[in-house]
C-alpha cells in the first residue's frame, strides 16, 4: 500500500482537549427548511429546490419524449422504465417525461452536468445544456420514483455539481475484481452522480492487462495473486463503454516505475532503466492502440512512492509518449513521488501533518489536480470515514474551477482478499462513496475539517445537518443499495462524557469514583457520536479528541442509553481494527474480553464480559506495519473487523441506562477509542 499516504491528519493533529466552541458554527450548503420539507429522499441533495403542493401519480409505465437519442439518456430511460414497473401504482396513467437539450438551461457552475427538473400536473420535464445533464436529471427522477410512496412531489429543481470530478478508485492490481463486479459498482455509483472511476490495474502482484507485445507479463508463474486473471482488451473496451453510458469516465492506471516487482520478475531489469523504458513505451503504445483516445482521454502512470536517479527524464519520456498519442497523463502528486510533468494532472495526497495540510490548501494547486488526501475507504473505521467525507472540502475549496477538478476516494486493500465481496464488507465503500458524492456535488463554504473527530452536538446546525444526512444515507442503504455491503449505522443518538486521561497505573484508584459518576478533579469533556475516537494510530494521523496523549494512559467514556424495554438489546461494539492493508492493531480479543488492551464495560454498575467466542482468540496482534510481511498474504478474517461481525447484546433495563467504558491506551499500534452503537435506535 502507499504506506505514508495513510498519514492523513486534519487541520490539527489533535490535542489533549481541543476547543469545541466553534465546531457548531458549521452550516450545510443545503437550506435547512428545504431538506426538512423534502417529501422524498434525494442524495446528493439538489443545489436549489422548491417543493410545491401536490404529487404526480406514477403508473407502471413511462412515456419519454423529446431528446431521447443519446446513449446516456437511453441507458437512464431504460432504468427509469424498470423503476416505474417496480414502484409505480397500478391504474395510474403512464408517467410522462419530456427531455430537452436546451442551451438556455445553463447552470451557474459546471453547466455540462447541470439540469432543470420540473414536476407538475402535466408530467415531468427535464432540460439541460448537455446530455450529461439530462442523465443527471433522470437519476434524480429515478430516486423520486423509487422513494415516492404517494407519487412524485411537485417541485422545481435547478441543480449542478460544485466539482466536475466525483470519483472512486479500486486497486485491482493487488486484488483482481471481475468485469461483472465492476459493472455492478459503476451502475450503482452512477445513481448518485459519481462520474469518474480510477482503475488501478497493475501492482506488485501482477500486470492484469492483456499484453500482446510482451506476453510474459500475463504469465501466471510471474504473478503472486489472482494468477489466472487478466483483463482482455475486449473486456476493457466493454467496461469503458458501459461506464460512458452512465456518465462515468474511466481513468486506467498503469503504475510505473514503482509498485512493479512483477516487472523485475518478468524481465530481470527495472522499469526506469533504458531497457525498461523501451518496454514501457511498447506497452503504452499497445494500450493506446487498443483503447482509443475517444473513450480514454486520460492515462494514469502512477509514478508514486519511489526514488530513481533519472526521475525527470522518466516522467518526461513517459508523459511525452502519451501526449503524442493524444492522451492526458496523470500522476500521483505527493511528496514521495516522481515530479509531476508540466502537462500532467496531479492526484494529490500527503505525507505527515504539514504535507497533508499544504496539499489541501487551494493556493498550492498550480496545475490540474484532484484530491485524494481525505482518507482511504480501507483506512478508517466506517464512522470516522463517513464523517470525514461529509465535512470535507475537496481541494480545500467551496467549489471547483479549472485547476481544482474535484475528489477521488480510493480503496487499497493491500492484503490478499480471497472472497472479493469482503473488499466492500471490510471497508466503508458504499457509505463512504455516498458521503463523498453529497459533498463533491454540493460543495460548501464552511470548513468542517475539525468535525470528523469532534462530532458536533445533535442540536447544533452541523449536528442537525449530519443527522439529516445520516437518515438519507440509511434510506439509500435500504433501497437503491439494498443487498450491498453497507457497514454504517446512525450514530447521532449517542453522546459521551469523556473522563481522564490518567496514567494507567492510577486507573485502579479512580475507577470506583468514575463508576459512581464522581469525577472530582478528573478532567472531563463532552463528545458526540456513537463512534468515539480518542486517538487513532500514527499512520492514520493521530486523529481524535485526545490526539496528543501517549500510550500508558487510560480514559473512560460514560453515556446514557435509553431503552424502550428491559432485556438483552443489540449493539455494534468495537474497540480497534486494522486498516485493510496493514495488520498494525491490537489483535482479536481473548474470550471473555473486549480487546487485548484491557478495555472493560459496565452497564448500570455491573461489569459485562464479552459474550462472544472467538476462534482466533488472542491472536493476530501486530505492533508494526505489515505491508511487506508474509502476513499480508493472509486474508482478513471477520473476527478482525468488528463491523463485519454479528451484533452483541447488552442487558438493559427499561428507561435510562448508564454505560461506562474503560479504555486503556496500551501502544501506538492501537486505535484508541470505542464504538458503541445501539441498533435498536436505528429507525425502521
Amino acid at each position: 500500500m502507499r504506506i505514508n499516504r495513510y498519514i492523513l491528519p486534519l487541520l490539527a493533529l489533535g490535542c489533549l482537549f481541543s476547543p469545541l466552541s466553534a465546531f457548531g458554527e458549521w452550516t450545510s450548503p443545503i437550506p435547512v427548511q428545504a431538506e426538512a420539507d423534502a417529501p422524498c429522499t434525494l442524495l446528493p441533495f439538489p443545489q436549489k429546490v422548491e417543493w410545491k403542493k401536490g404529487t404526480l401519480p406514477c403508473g407502471k409505465t413511462v412515456s419519454i419524449t423529446g431528446d431521447t437519442k443519446g446513449r446516456m439518456v437511453k441507458t437512464a430511460s431504460k432504468a427509469l422504465t424498470k423503476e416505474a414497473a417496480e414502484f409505480g401504482k397500478g391504474g395510474a396513467a403512464p408517467l410522462a417525461v419530456n427531455l430537452k437539450i436546451d442551451s438556455a438551461a445553463t447552470a451557474p457552475e459546471n453547466a455540462a452536468e447541470g439540469y432543470r427538473l420540473t414536476v407538475d400536473a402535466k408530467g415531468v420535464s427535464i432540460a439541460a445544456a448537455k446530455e450529461a445533464g439530462l442523465f443527471n436529471g433522470l437519476q434524480t427522477l429515478r430516486q423520486m420514483v423509487a422513494g415516492g410512496k404517494k407519487g412524485i412531489p411537485f417541485c422545481e429543481i435547478q441543480d449542478w455539481p460544485a466539482f466536475r470530478m466525483r470519483g472512486f478508485m479500486h486497486d485491482c492490481g493487488r486484488n483482481f475484481q471481475t468485469i461483472e463486479s465492476l459493472k455492478r459498482q459503476l451502475e450503482l455509483a452512477s445513481r448518485f452522480k459519481v462520474n469518474y472511476f480510477q482503475w488501478h490495474m497493475t501492482d506488485h502482484p501482477a500486470w492484469h492487462v492483456q499484453c500482446k507485445c510482451r506476453p510474459v507479463l500475463n504469465d501466471p508463474s510471474k504473478r503472486t495473486r489472482d494468477k489466472d486473471d487478466t483483463y482482455s482488451y475486449d473486456q476493457i473496451r466493454e467496461l469503458f463503454r458501459y461506464a460512458a453510458d452512465r456518465n462515468i469516465q474511466i481513468i486506467p492506471e498503469l503504475d510505473m516505475p514503482g509498485h512493479s516487482s512483477y516487472f523485475d520478475r518478468c524481465f530481470g531489469f527495472k522499469m526506469h532503466s533504458e531497457e525498461g523504458m523501451k518496454v514501457l513505451e511498447e506497452l503504452l503504445d499497445e494500450f493506446c492502440k487498443e483503447i482509443p483516445k475517444e473513450i480514454c482521454p486520460i492515462v494514469h502512470i502512477g509514478a508514486d512512492e519511489i526514488r530513481i536517479p533519472n526521475a525527470k527524464e522518466f516522467v518526461k519520456r513517459m508523459s511525452d509518449f502519451l501526449i503524442a498519442r493524444g492522451r492526458i497523463p496523470a500522476q500521483w502528486g505527493g511528496p514521495r513521488d516522481l515530479p509531476v510533468g508540466e502537462d500532467s494532472i496531479s492526484q494529490r495526497w500527503g505525507e505527515g501533518g504539514e504535507m497533508v495540510e499544504k496539499s489541501l490548501k487551494p493556493e498550492t494547486i498550480k496545475c490540474h489536480s484532484f484530491d485524494s488526501t481525505i482518507g482511504y475507504t480501507n483506512l478508517f473505521d466506517p464512522g470516522l470515514l463517513v464523517r470525514r467525507y461529509f465535512f470535507m472540502r475537496p481541494c480545500g475549496s467551496a467549489k471547483g474551477d479549472e485547476l481544482k477538478m474535484g475528489v477521488m476516494i480510493c480503496n487499497w486493500p493491500d492484503a490478499r482478499v480471497e472472497d472479493k465481496r469482503n473488499i466492500a464488507r471490510h471497508s466503508a465503500q458504499w457509505p463512504g462513496m455516498l458521503a463523498m458524492a453529497e459533498r463533491a456535488w454540493l460543495g460548501g463554504e464552511a470548513d468542517g475539517d475539525a468535525l470528523p473527530c469532534h462530532m458536533p452536538a445533535a442540536d447544533s446546525p452541523a449536528g442537525q445537518a449530519y443527522s439529516r444526512f445520516e437518515q438519507r444515507l440509511m434510506k439509500m442503504s435500504r433501497t437503491i443499495l439494498k443487498g450491498e455491503a453497507f457497514p454504517y449505522w446512525t450514530e447521532s443518538t449517542v453522546s459521551w462524557t469523556v473522563v481522564g486521561p490518567v496514567a494507567t497505573a492510577e486507573a485502579d484508584k479512580n475507577r470506583d469514583a468514575v463508576l459512581k459518576g464522581e469525577y472530582g478533579s478528573l478532567a472531563t469533556q463532552p463528545s458526540h457520536g456513537a463512534n468515539l475516537y480518542l486517538r487513532t494510530k500514527p499512520n492514520t494521523g493521530c486523529l481524535g479528541v485526545m490526539g496528543k496523549v501517549k500510550p500508558g494512559n487510560t480514559a473512560w467514556a460514560v453515556t446514557t442509553i435509553d431503552s424502550p424495554k428491559a432485556g438483552e438489546m443489540p449493539f455494534m461494539i468495537g474497540f480497534d481494527a486494522p486498516a485493510r492493508s496493514s495488520r498494525r492493531w491490537s489483535g482479536v480479543p481473548k474470550n471473555g474480553e473486549w480487546s487485548q488492551c484491557g478495555c472493560r464495560i459496565w452497564v448500570n454498575g455491573a461489569e459485562i464480559k464479552n459474550p462472544r467466542t472467538y476462534k482466533l482468540a488472542g491472536e493476530r496482534q501486530s505492533k508494526g506495519d505489515t505491508w511487506t510481511s508474509p502476513l499480508n498474504e493472509m486474508p482478513y478474517d471477520d473476527e478482525e473487523i468488528w463491523w463485519a461481525q454479528d451484533p452483541t447484546k447488552l442487558p438493559l433495563k427499561k428507561g435510562a441506562n448508564t454505560v461506562v467504558v474503560e479504555i486503556p491506551y496500551v501502544g501506538e499500534f492501537q486505535s484508541w477509542g470505542v464504538s458503541l452503537i445501539p441498533l435498536f435506535k436505528q429507525g425502521k
